[in-house]
């Protein structure tokens, strides 16, 4: 493309000068004159469309690879959403088979009335407290 805008180029000014000879008439120079513009305005309006066109594929690329990987971000974390869930469920489930609720409550009050010990009524405590918050 280039070799022949620059072959039109070269014929359009040998023609001017008058170097040309079968080109020396004004009215074959200017009937070549237009379409000799059009080719110039095609090539340098080509190049800076052929950039913009790269530059906006890249710039979709990138956008494509950000929301893969904010598509990816999210299916992890709801996956671990999931798992923490059945995990609370499984604890809430575990506690719950251990004694009543009511017997925690009963405990619970003891403890703090008492002032009980640090070892198997403050665990009963616990338990129970633990108990009331996963399932609150």
């Amino acid at each position: 493309m280039v070799f022949l805008t620059l072959g039109f180029v070269v014929l359009y000014g040998l023609a001017l000068i008058g170097k040309l000879k079968p080109l020396a008439d004004a009215s074959m120079v200017s009937r070549i004159e237009p379409i000799i513009f059009v080719i110039i305005g095609y090539y340098f309006g080509r190049l800076p469309a052929q950039q913009n066109e790269s530059s906006l594929k890249d710039e979709i690329a990138r956008q494509t690879q950000r929301a893969d990987a904010a598509q990816h971000a999210k299916e992890q974390a709801l996956l671990t959403r999931e798992s923490l869930e059945e995990k609370v469920k499984n604890v809430n489930a575990t506690l719950t088979s251990v004694a009543s609720s009511a017997s925690f409550t009963k405990v619970a009050e003891d403890v703090h009335k008492v002032g009980g010990s640090l070892t198997e009524d403050g665990l009963k405590y616990s338990v129970g407290a633990a108990i009331k918050i996963l399932q609150s």
